[in-house]
C-alpha cells in the first residue's frame, strides 16, 4: 500500500465512518476474527455501494478493496477509488482478469488484506431478482489457494433496505457491457446495518493439492453457505465465535 492510500483510507474513515455510523447504525461483530497483522482474504456478500464503507469501517485494518473494473472508467469514481486503495478487478474475464488476480496476489504475498465481492454486481442491476446472497464467482478461491491466505468470511446485513432512483440505462452502458445493464442500476441503501465477521478459514490442507475446476467450486460453495450462516445468525458458535470447534474440511456446513 502506498503512504497517501493509507492516509486517505484513514482519515475517511475516521471522518466519514462515524457519520455512516450514526446514519446507517453499524453495528460490529466478530471483528477480533481480522488479525492484526498478516494476509487474508476477506470475502464478503455485496447488495449495495455501501458494502465496502461498511466492511472498511468495521475493521480496524486498511482493506485493498477489489471493485468492478467499468468503475474506474467513471470520472470521480476511479479517482476515490484510487485514493482509497481500490483496485479494478474485470469482471468480464480474460488477459484483463488474470492481471487484475495477479495485482491482488501480490497485495497478500505483502502481507495485506484483500476485500472482495464474489457476487460480482448482480444485485445491483435486479435487486429482486437475486436471492439475498447470490451465486459466487468463483475466482476468489483460486487467489486465497495460490497466494496461501486464509479467507476472513464477512456478512453485511441490513435490517432495512431502500432502493434509490434508478439510474437509467443510456447512463450505464457506456461503462458497463453486461446483458442487464440497459435496464439501469438500482442502487440499495441501508438503515441499522450488522457487519459480522466469521473466523479466519485455514484452506491449507488444499494448498498442495491440484486445484481442479471442481475443487474450486466446492471450496467456493461452502465458503457461501458460512456467509449464508452468519448472514442469517445460524451457528455463531461454530463461525463466528469459536466456541464450538469446526473443521472446514471435514465438518458439513
Amino acid at each position: 500500500m502506498e503512504v497517501k492510500n493509507m492516509l486517505f483510507y484513514e482519515a475517511a474513515r475516521l471522518v466519514v465512518g462515524p457519520m455512516a455510523d450514526w446514519h446507517y447504525h453499524i453495528k460490529r461483530e466478530g471483528e477480533y476474527n481480522v488479525p492484526e497483522a498478516g494476509a487474508a482474504l476477506v470475502v464478503s456478500n455485496h447488495r449495495s455501494l455501501l458494502d465496502p464503507l461498511v466492511v472498511g469501517y468495521s475493521v480496524d485494518r486498511f482493506i485493498n478493496f477489489a471493485a468492478a473494473s467499468y468503475s474506474f472508467k467513471m470520472p470521480v469514481v476511479k479517482q476515490l477509488y484510487t485514493w482509497a486503495g481500490g483496485f479494478p478487478l474485470s469482471i468480464y474475464g480474460g488477459s484483463e482478469s488474470d492481471k487484475d488476480i495477479n495485482h491482488a496476489e501480490e497485495l497478500l504475498e505483502n502481507g495485506e488484506l484483500v476485500g472482495i465481492f464474489p457476487e460480482g454486481v448482480q444485485s445491483f442491476f435486479n435487486p429482486h431478482r437475486v436471492t439475498k446472497i447470490a451465486t459466487f464467482k468463483t475466482g476468489f478461491t483460486k487467489l486465497a489457494l495460490e497466494a496461501r491466505v486464509p479467507i476472513i468470511p464477512c456478512t453485511v446485513i441490513a435490517k432495512e433496505e431502500r432502493e434509490l432512483p434508478r439510474i437509467p440505462g443510456f447512463l450505464v452502458t457506456p461503462f458497463v457491457k453486461l446483458q442487464d445493464a440497459g435496464e439501469g442500476i438500482r442502487f440499495i441503501t441501508y438503515r441499522d446495518v450488522i457487519c459480522r465477521i466469521g473466523r479466519p478459514i485455514d484452506l491449507s490442507p488444499y494448498y498442495d493439492e491440484q486445484h481442479t475446476k471442481a475443487l474450486i467450486d466446492r471450496i467456493a460453495g461452502r465458503i457461501r453457505r458460512i456467509i449464508i450462516k452468519l448472514y442469517d445468525g445460524e451457528g455463531l458458535d461454530r463461525y463466528m465465535t469459536g466456541e464450538e470447534p469446526f473443521d472446514f474440511v471435514k465438518d458439513k456446513v
